[in-house]
Formats: C-alpha cells, structure tokens, sequence
C-alpha cells in the first residue's frame, strides 16, 4: 500500500518535482481512511491536526451562515486536498465535509504535510493560495450581502478581495476622509460615530464604506475597531462590476442606505439603475414575499392565548355561578376584562413580520391604561357629567365628546412612542395603538364590572361576557386606526395627508357612532355589529397596506429571502436532526434594534444591519 501511497502522491499536479524519498517518507505517515456514504469526515469548528488526499469518491463541503442555515461551498473528488485550510491559515476548521459516496482518503498528519510543504515549495504556495481563495470564497458566501451573486462570480471576486486584519482601537474610516473601498466584518465588533457621539455597533456580517461608493460623497461617521477584528476590503472597481451586473445587490445596498440616511441621494449612474430596475423587480418580489410569508389566519400564538385564557374565563364563571363565592367572581371578572384584548394585541402582533419584543407591547398596553383612564375619567366628570342632566348619549354632543376625550387619552403614550422612535413601518402604529386601546378596554370592562358586581352578580357576569365577545370591535380597533393616522401625518408625504388628517376622524366617528342611542333593542345591537364590522374592515385595509410594505422592505433587503436549504438533502446535515424545521420555524432577533424578522431574512429591514443566530432565538 505505500507503493501505491507514493505512486498517488508522485502523480499529483502540486507534488511535482519532490523527491521520491521525501515522497516515501510522508506515504509512511499516511494512513488510508474509507468513509461511508453520508459520513462525516470535518466538522466546521473543530481544531485542525491533519490534511487529507483523496484517492476515490466525491465529498460536498458545506458550512453555516450567520442564521444558522446550511450553505454548499464545492463539490471535490479525486486529486482534491481538504483540512490544508486549518494547517496553512492557523485557523479553526472553517468548513464541515462529508462524504457523499464511499470515500477513500489520505490522511497526512501536522508534522508531516509541514515537513512535505517545506520539500516542494510549489505545493506550499500553490495550497497557501488556493487555501485563501477558498477561505475567503466561505467567508463571501456566508455574508449575506452577496447572497444573490453566483457562485461563479463569486469565486472570482474571493481572488481579488484582500482580507486583513484589525487590532482593539484602530480607526478604519475617520469622518470627512474619503476611501472608496466597502469593508465587510468576518470578525470583530466595530462602533460607528458621527460628530463625536455613537450611531451603531457593527459586527459579524455588517458592512460599512457602502456610502462613499454609491452617493461619492466623503464618509459621514468614523469607524472604530472595538476589538481585534478582521476585514474583507473589495475595492471601487470590483464593487461597481457587482452592483452593474446585479441589480437586486444595488437595491439591498440602496435599501440600507435608505434607511441609514433617508434623506441621501445616490449619485449616477445608480440612480438611474434603480429607477430602471425598481419596476422590474417589485412585481416579482411582492409575488414572492406574499408566497414566502402568507400565514393562516389561525396560525400563531394568539389562537393558545384565545383558547387559554377562554378556557380559563369560561372555567370561573362556571365557578362563579354554581358556588357563588365571591373570588370567582373577581377571577372571572380579571379574566373577561382582559381574555379579549390580550389575545387581539397578541393577534396583530402575530400578524406583523418585523415585530417588537412582547415587553414593549405590554409596558403600552398597561402605560396606556394607567394614564388614560385617569385621564378620561377626570376630564368627562368635568366638562361632561357635573351635571346628570346633561349626562345623555342619545344627544350626539356627548358621545362626541366622550370620543374626543378617549381617543385623545388613549394616543398619548402611544403617539408619545411613534414620534419619539419614528416607527419605520405602519404596522408598528397599528399593533401599538392597538395596545394602547385594549389595555384601555380591560382596565375600562373591570371598572364597569366591578360597579355592577355591587348589585348582583349575575348582571357583572353578564357585562363581562358582552363587553368579552364586542372587545375587537371597540378600543383597540379604534386607537390603531388613529395610530395609523398619526403614523402617516409624520412621514410627511403630500399624498397621505388625507390619511393622517382623515383616520383619525374616522376613529372619533365610530366611537362616538358605537356610544351613540340612536335608537333600542335588537335595532341598537345591530347598528353596533355594523359599526364594528366596518372599523374592523378599515383596520384590515390598513393591515394589508402595512403587511405589504413590510414584505417589500425585507425583500429589497434580502434579495433570497425565500430561499429554502441549498439541497433537501441537507435537512439533518449534521446528524442532529435540527437542521431546518427547528431553526427555520424561530423569529431571529437583531441585536441592534432587538425586533423580530422571519426565520430566513439576512438582514434586519428595521436598521439595516446583520442577523445573527443567537441560542434565545432557539426558543423565543
């Protein structure tokens, strides 16, 4: 077998000119491995000790990207060496392999492949640069921001991208002085100033130098190494080739741009290429987004929080009723006060792609309900009912005010947040009006609850259920509706001004329609039906219109979006059976803006930066 170890190593292209006895001299270090089909030969992270040879068979080489998700690197057979990454770069392994046939190998410990590297200087540096070609290469492909580059491509533009180190306190672009270079992070967290104060904290996956090569103005921020890092510089040229080529690579460089600095200008020629390929690409990926992120209408958590708490409710008015004591009464009555508005927040949470942490939802939702019913309360005993005569909704000067008064209690933290944080997206003025007009309806519904349960219990039950079964049709609709309305006031168009100005009446009306006694009886109940069916119909508009722009802006951003794995084959790549159905079916969280975005997006749409796997994300 060393006679056939020699001969295989004498007829390699690198090993050309070795000396037979050096030659002989590694074969005796050798071993010869055979893996079976499907086994694993390298596990990407592991420390390197050995290179190998292969004789026979073909191994996939595949690693992760930065959510977790497989990415297929190459293919290699016969003649191919893989581990000389680890042994040649000092680095851990970068990449997993496996084999995809019944695979022959051999295996070439440390010393040995140093002692081979140092007799045939051609095959040291032939390895050392095909080394880096392909350690870049995985670097590339795991960077989402070239996802829509073939690979083709994307193996030439690794031969001419310089990857470079950084050390803790380097400045790597200082504001005001131009480079025309784009720096992709592989490693390492970079902070962002501007006039002196931080903007972000870049990381693994982020990029910056984007602006001076697309808008050709000097940079706007300094960029500083936080920590050892490292960098992959690709230059004006080559970045200019790419975005000529690649139109959905401008768009998602233009989408961050858009959403770093909104008031920027890109220069030409990219202006006009993406006014040429906008209308292009929109039909496509609306088509494809809509595909990638329908979602039944019971699909989600607020069908277990409907049901829980449902249960929950039902289970202590059965209670309540057959033991008449008073603590199921007061169970019964916190259940139904908040069964309703809890699981139609949690519904439009539900329904939105790019959502916050369920922690700023509930501070709304009880922010909104401390301040505003105090509020309310105190201004309609004032200007309203200090005289019962008065105190009559069959005038519709008092349901009037009493909307007035509400709607506007209601919007104070809630608009408070949409102006002071600028929500990117109309579906973040929806969900959190919504909060704020539930987390009034419960506090409101045990108020009202509580003055019936005085009299009798059966009339506070009664009140509870109605209120319980009407609670989408009231508060929470209403104030998302007006929320819509100051969202759309505050980014300023000229073509939405009847929309700011327009649903927030619309919001007042139905309020003041639904507390109106335009009449009694079953005529009165039906004209309530009416007026929440079409305030709920508005909300579903405006929902539409939200979803749609929140799929647009994660596909600009991600051109690949609804990409599944590279190959069905590689759903259980590594053996531990949790290669797509766990992860894909988990929200990933930016770590800058800490909001949610699908299980595939790359990047957050939010704030424009990188989406990293975290071990939270596993079960959030």
């Amino acid at each position: 077998m060393d006679q056939d170890m020699v001969g295989f190593l004498h007829a390699h292209p690198l090993l050309q000119g070795v000396p037979d006895h050096e030659l002989a001299a590694a074969a005796a270090k050798m071993d010869t491995i055979v893996y079976a089909v499907g086994e694993s030969i390298i596990k990407e992270g592991s420390v390197g000790h050995d290179a190998l040879f292969i004789v026979d068979g073909t191994v996939q080489v595949y690693t992760r990207n930065l959510i977790g998700r497989p990415v297929f690197l190459a293919e290699l057979g016969s003649g191919d060496i893989v581990g000389e990454i680890a042994l040649l770069l000092h680095e851990r392994r970068s990449a997993s392999i496996r084999a995809r046939s019944e695979v022959t190998v051999l295996r070439l410990e440390r010393e040995a492949f140093a002692a081979l590297a140092k007799a045939s200087p051609m095959f040291h540096g032939s390895l050392q640069m095909s080394a880096e070609i392909r350690y870049v290469h995985a670097l590339l492909r795991k960077a989402s921001i070239w996802s829509a580059i073939p690979d083709s491509e994307l193996r030439g533009l690794a031969e001419i991208t310089v990857r470079r180190p950084f050390a803790r306190g380097d400045v790597i672009i200082r504001e005001g002085e131009k480079t025309e270079q784009l720096f992709l992070i592989t490693a390492g967290r970079f902070e962002v100033r501007s006039r002196g104060k931080r903007k972000a904290i870049l990381g693994t996956g982020d990029y910056f130098g984007e602006l001076v090569l697309l808008a050709d103005i000097d940079p706007m921020d300094t960029v500083i190494a936080l920590e050892d890092g490292e960098l992959l510089l690709t230059g004006k040229a080559e970045f200019t080739y790419i975005l000529q080529q690649y139109p959905p690579v401008l768009i998602q460089f233009a989408e961050v741009i858009r959403i770093r600095w909104p008031d920027l200008q890109l220069s030409e020629p990219y202006a006009a290429m993406i006014a040429a390929q906008e209308q292009t690409l929109h039909s496509t990926r609306v088509k494809s987004s809509n595909t990638a992120f329908h979602r039944d209408i019971f699909e989600g958590r607020w069908v277990e929080v409907l049901f829980g708490l449902g249960g929950v409710f039902l289970l202590t008015t059965l209670l309540a009723i057959f033991l008449k004591q008073p603590i199921w009464n007061y169970a019964a009555l916190l259940m139904g006060a908040f069964v309703g508005p809890v699981s139609f927040v949690v519904y439009l949470r539900n329904s939105q792609l790019l959502g916050f942490r369920p922690g700023k939802l509930i501070f709304v939702f009880l922010a909104s309900a401390l301040v505003a019913i105090p509020m309310a309360w105190n201004l309609e005993r004032i200007w309203l009912f200090s005289s019962s005569a008065e105190a009559s909704f069959s005038s519709i000067r008092i349901p009037l005010a009493v909307a007035l008064i509400e709607e506007i209690a209601k919007l104070v933290i809630c608009g408070w947040m949409i102006w002071r944080r600028r929500y990117r997206f109309l579906m973040d003025a929806i969900v959190f009006g919504a909060a704020a007009g539930m987390g009034f309806a419960a506090v409101e519904t045990v108020l009202y609850g509580w003055t019936q349960l005085t009299h009798h219990s059966g009339n506070m039950l009664g009140v509870i259920w109605a209120r319980a079964l009407f609670s989408p049709f009231g508060h929470g609709t209403w104030t998302a509706i007006a929320a819509a309305g100051i969202w759309f006031g505050l980014i300023g168009t000229h073509r939405r001004v009847l929309l700011a100005v327009g649903l927030p009446i619309l919001s007042v009306t139905l309020h003041t329609l639904w507390n109106y006694d335009m009449t009694t009886g079953h005529w009165h109940i039906l004209i309530m039906l009416l007026i929440g069916v079409l305030g709920l119909y508005v909300l579903y508009l405006l929902m539409r219109t939200g979803q749609s722009e929140e799929q647009q802006a994660l596909v600009r951003i991600n051109p690949i979006l609804d990409e599944a794995c590279f190959n069905s084959e590689f759903e259980d790549i590594d053996g531990s059976g949790e290669c797509t159905e766990r992860r894909s079916s988990s929200l990933l969280y930016c770590e800058a803006c800490d909001t949610q975005s699908p299980p595939n997006a790359r990047y957050c749409a939010r704030c424009g930066q990188s989406l990293r796997l975290r071990r939270s994300d596993f079960t959030a």
